[in-house]
This record gives C-alpha cells, structure tokens and sequence, in this order.
C-alpha cells in the first residue's frame, strides 16, 4: 500500500513537472525576442577631415593708401573686372615707378630679337615713347582732345612693331604689358590705383595665406600631414574706407567652379574607392555630390581627391571640414549581428516559419556591407533571389539560444 501511494506521488510530481515545463516552454515561445526584416536603406560611409582645395587670386595693394572696396562679400565677379580702388597722395609717384618697371620688363621680352628689322623697331620705338610723352605732357596741361589723337597714333605704331616681332618674344605679354602702361598714364590723371580680379569667381573678405600652397597644380603633393596639421585659420581683411599698407590683402577671389576635398584613408578603407566613383559628402546636413578624381600612396596610406560637382557650395571660407564620406547607398535587409551564428564555415540566423512556427537555420547570402552591429543584405539582387537565403518580411529570432533553437514559437 505505501509502495503504491509512493509511485502516486511520483506520478503526479511528474506530470507536475512536465505541465510546468510546458507552461514554462509557452511562455517563452510567446516571449522570443524576434524581428521582422523590412527593407531599409544603406549608406556606408566613413567619417574623415578633408581638406579643402581650390584655385583662388588674391588681390593686394600695391601702395599706401585708402581703400575703396567695390564689390560686396560672395558677390560673383568676372575676369578682369575692377575690384577694389587705393588713393594716395603718392599715387603719381607710384605710378611711374610701375611704369618703369613695365618699361623694363619690356625691354627684357624684346632680348633675343632675331630677323627683324631693328632700325624699323627702333623708329617705332622712338614713335611710341614720343606718343607717350605727349599723352603725358596733355594731361598735365589738362589737353584731353590731343590725348585721343595721340592714344591712336601710339596704338598703330604698337601693332606695327608687334607685327615685326618674331616667335622668340611673347607678343601677348608685350602687349599686355603695354596696355597696363596706358592704363596707369590715365589713372594718374585721378590719382588712384585700380585694382581688379585675374579670375572670375566669388568675392570673400577673409584669407589664410595659403591660398598659393592648396592649389589644383599641387595637389599630388598633399599629404597626411598636411590634412592632420591645417586648421582654419581666416583672417579678415581691411573695411572700406580703412588704411592699407602696401602688400597688404584687399580680398580674395574664390573660383566657384572647381572645388577639391583631399581626404587620407589607410589601406583598407582604401579598398572601397576607385576612380570615377561617385561619393556623397555630407556636413552640417548638407550633401554635397563629387566624384573620386584622384587616388594616390602616401608611404602606409592613401590620399584621395574627391571633386566636387555642385556649383554654388557655401564653402568659400573653410580650409577644413569634417565630412561622412558616403561611398555606397543601396536598398536591402538590415540583420543585427546578435541574431546571427556561425555553424562550422556558415553565418546565418534563425528564421521562423509561420505556418508551423517552427525555427530553421538560413544561412546568409550576398553581404553587401557589414559594420560592428549589422549585416546589410542585397536582397535586390536578382542573383541573391534564393529560397534558401533570406527575404523581406522574414521573421528571425534575435538572440537565439540551446532553447529558443529548438521548440515551435508563437
């Protein structure tokens, strides 16, 4: 009798267990953490400091004085246009001493002359230097009709002599040279010094001094260092109306078509750059499009130069910037690396079928990108279209374990 009573309660403590590890185990299978795949959109990116490389003209005066300044900050100017204007009451003193520089550099483009005519180049001469002291001389006397016919005069006999030049002289520099002679004859009659704009571009009032060092022509000799070591460092120009030294900065003219953002990269992030890839670059919620143009060694790693395709970007008074440099965006399926497990040479996860709610291990095909937390899968690919890989709306266990591997999940 006490040995049945004592089977009794074994029976029941048994199935006492078992209904506590099924209420247990349905519990749990109501409990798993899952996830369900949607399509989300990738961008693989790295954060770099870029340097910011551009061609720009700096405007300097070449006197003491007080500046005029007639362009506004950002302001789009041409080649050639004036710019800015410097008095002084030594402005006619000098004026003449840039003549006769000119004058000199002149006489230097004329050194080496062969097969010419010379007593006809020296007739000439003499003819334009006479022409030249009369302009003088009627603007002093305040004789502006005689100036016209002169001026005239002056410029047939620079064609005659220019045409008599041989190939050995740069006639376009001479005659350049020459036109900035008459320029300044006239100015002395107003006692200002013009200045004007090599470049067409946009106006800035502020420089950092290296605008001859960061320039296109140079750009295979960035370095790291040369990223790692530059800050922005803009100084601001003198106001309209103030006192400038000679030499000093009046302004800045930015070539708003050709922008260059050198970026340095190590050997493998290098591997997801190739020339002629389109890149995003994007700082301060702004996204900027350029292209890889350049991509060149720098003893362990690699300097890329990206060009920038936009017109118009609002960078004209940054040396350095911190971009995201997106180099792939694509469509596909976002899988957290705490849902995924490796079983021998495979990495997959456990997707849950729903018709049975049974677990099935699938294992992960066509990994587009991967980072520290995530997998992205190129589900979009027509040769990823595999019933056995994993598709949209899939729905995985995220931290599977020895129990939630093996029983039917609700």
């Amino acid at each position: 009798m006490l040995r049945k009573l004592k089977y009794s309660k074994i029976l029941i403590l048994g199935v006492f267990i078992y209904l506590m590890f099924q209420i247990g185990m349905e519990f749990i299978s109501k409990n798993v953490d899952t996830l369900v795949l949607q399509s989300e959109n990738l961008e693989a990116k790295i954060t770099k400091k870029g340097l910011i490389i551009r061609d720009e003209y700096i405007v300097k005066s070449d006197i003491d004085g007080s500046v005029n300044l007639l362009v506004k900050e950002g302001e789009k100017v041409k080649k050639s246009q004036e710019v800015a204007q410097i008095s002084s009451e030594n402005t006619d003193k000098d004026i003449n001493k840039k003549i006769d520089k000119l004058d000199k550099e002149i006489d230097k483009l004329k050194t080496g002359e062969s097969n010419i005519s010379s007593k006809d180049i020296e007739v000439l001469n003499k003819n334009i230097n006479s022409s030249s002291d009369k302009i003088q001389t009627n603007l002093l006397n305040n004789d502006y009709d005689g100036i016209n016919e002169d001026i005239k005069k002056a410029n047939k006999d620079i064609k005659e002599r220019n045409d008599l030049l041989n190939n050995d002289i740069d006639s376009i520099k001479l005659k350049t040279k020459e036109e900035q002679i008459k320029m300044l004859i006239l100015q002395k009659e107003k006692g200002i010094l013009k200045l004007s704009s090599s470049i067409s571009g946009i106006i800035s009032y502020k420089f950092d001094g290296k605008e001859d060092k960061f320039t296109y022509d140079k750009i295979n000799e960035i370095t790291k260092k040369d990223i790692q070591n530059t800050d922005n460092q803009y100084e601001e120009v003198k106001k309209d109306g103030e006192d400038v030294n000679q030499s000093e900065t009046i302004l800045r003219v930015v070539d708003n078509y050709n922008y260059y953002v050198a970026i340095c990269v190590d050997k493998d992030e290098v591997k997801n750059f190739k020339l002629n890839q389109n890149i995003k670059l994007r700082n301060d919620k702004q996204e900027i499009d350029s292209k890889v143009e350049k991509i060149y060694d720098d003893k362990e790693n690699f300097i890329i130069i990206l060009k920038i395709s936009n017109q118009n970007v609002g960078i004209y008074d940054t040396r350095v910037k911190e971009f995201d440099i997106i180099y792939r965006q694509m469509e596909g399926l976002k899988v957290p690396k705490t849902s995924v497990e490796k079983i021998g040479t495979k990495r997959g996860v456990y997707v849950i079928d729903e018709e049975s709610k049974t677990v099935n291990f699938v294992e992960l095909y066509k990994i587009a990108y991967e980072d520290d937390n995530f997998i992205f899968i190129d589900c979009y690919n027509d040769d990823s279209k595999d019933s056995k890989s994993i598709n949209i709306y899939d729905k995985i266990i995220l931290k599977p374990n020895i129990i939630s591997k093996n029983m039917r999940i609700k």
